[in-house]
């Protein structure tokens, strides 16, 4: 009966994935690599990251509202819905890596395929989004920050 049980669930799981979006797919550093642009990650691969590169830019797509109510220290806010997003977001160094973070990982994964698209190379996005950090037990600031987003993202 054990057996029968694990046949169904492998069998559940691999026709389950079969109909998700590409960007859901994904998994984060240690797992196998399905686009080799954008990469979902989990809130400890964000700090491996961080401790490899303490200057990758951490950019929060939600809107300036919910930036100010809670975001991850140091993260710059981009605005996805924005209609000069693509203006923006293009003036970070399309050759080294960025995170890109949301709510709960919905419009980071639009966001990363419009940098995708506009050809930046290695996207990592934070999946679940600030719940996954917020669950993680990792901290969260509100308020204004000393970063100008304005002044990097002009």
């Amino acid at each position: 009966m054990r057996y029968l049980f694990f046949a169904f669930a492998a069998t559940f799981a691999i026709f389950s994935c079969q109909n998700m979006p590409e960007s859901q797919k994904m998994t984060g550093l240690a797992g196998a690599l399905q686009d080799s642009t954008i990469m979902r990650v989990w809130p400890k691969e964000i700090d491996s990251l961080k401790r490899l590169d303490p200057n990758i830019p951490v950019v929060d797509v939600r809107t300036e509202l919910e930036y100010r109510t809670s975001h991850i220290f140091r993260s710059i806010n981009c605005d996805a819905s924005a209609p000069d997003f693509d203006r923006r977001i293009q003036q970070l160094n399309k050759q080294t890596p960025v995170i890109v973070y949301d709510m709960s990982s919905t419009v980071s994964l639009q966001a990363a395929d419009k940098m995708k698209e506009l050809g930046f190379v290695r996207i990592y996005e934070l999946a679940g989004g600030i719940y996954s950090w917020a669950r993680d037990g990792k901290t969260l600031v509100s308020g204004e920050t000393g970063i100008d987003s304005n002044l990097i993202l002009k």
